[in-house]
């Protein structure tokens, strides 16, 4: 049974790699074609990220999306750590 928490743990981890890399990927190219630039940090600081999407009003639109794609990446990537922490802790349990 250990093995299969195990391999869980292994294909949540997959599963999510992937998703990030498809959709976060995707969305950063179209970034970096329109030659939108602003430091990581602005994403949190919802004055600073008024400011950057002054600068470019022609992207608003994917800047939100960008945005909010990353925060709610933040949150699932949080759930993942959680949910393999608690099927690590189901195979201590067992072992």
């Amino acid at each position: 049974m250990a093995f299969v928490y195990a391999f869980l743990i292994f294909l949540v981890f997959i599963l999510f790699n992937i998703y990030i890399r498809i959709k976060t990927f995707g969305m950063y190219k179209l970034l970096v074609q329109n030659r939108i630039q602003f430091n990581f940090m602005d994403l949190f600081n919802q004055e600073k990220w008024k400011e950057v999407k002054s600068n470019y009003p022609e992207s608003i639109d994917l800047m939100d999306r960008f945005r909010k794609h990353m925060l709610i990446t933040g949150v699932l990537f949080i759930a993942v750590i959680l949910i393999v922490l608690g099927l690590l802790f189901l195979i201590r349990m067992q072992v």
